[in-house]
């Protein structure tokens, strides 16, 4: 990735901050947070769902959409699930709305984590939606 600034902070200071341990994430814009969130992310007891973390941009928005697992043996898929707003950063990994989670931040993703991406409230995750860039940093860490 390309550095938007350089100096100690070669992020800059428009970013979004995704804290995995936390349950909780922040968008800063010119150094100002525009947003924030409890969230969701993916089940840490099991490598195959377990958020990665690492710094990406933004792969593309939709809305709506529908998130699917790997493809079974008969032509199926593990799971589909149709969410508003997709927008994924790492791969099938991404933020969307999860209107499904009882409750988002805390301990919940200890028993009801997501396949790896950041569930957000319904709300959260249109706001988030229509301000959310393409070349906006996004940093996921534990």
């Amino acid at each position: 990735m390309r550095a938007n600034a350089h100096g100690i902070n070669d992020l800059g200071d428009t970013y979004i901050e995704v804290d995995l341990t936390e349950q909780y994430m922040w968008y800063y814009q010119n150094g100002n947070i525009i947003f924030q969130s409890e969230i969701v992310s993916g089940l840490p007891g099991d490598p195959d769902r377990k958020t990665p973390p690492g710094i990406f941009t933004l792969d593309s928005k939709s809305s709506p959409s529908v998130l699917r697992g790997e493809m079974t043996a008969n032509g199926t898929y593990s799971y589909e699930q149709p969410v508003t707003y997709w927008m994924p950063f790492n791969g099938g990994i991404g933020f969307h709305d999860a209107d499904w989670q009882p409750y988002f931040g805390g301990d919940r993703y200890l028993t009801g984590g997501s396949h790896g991406c950041i569930n957000l409230p319904p709300e959260n995750a249109g706001q988030l939606y229509s301000l959310i860039q393409y070349d906006v940093p996004i940093i996921c860490f534990y």
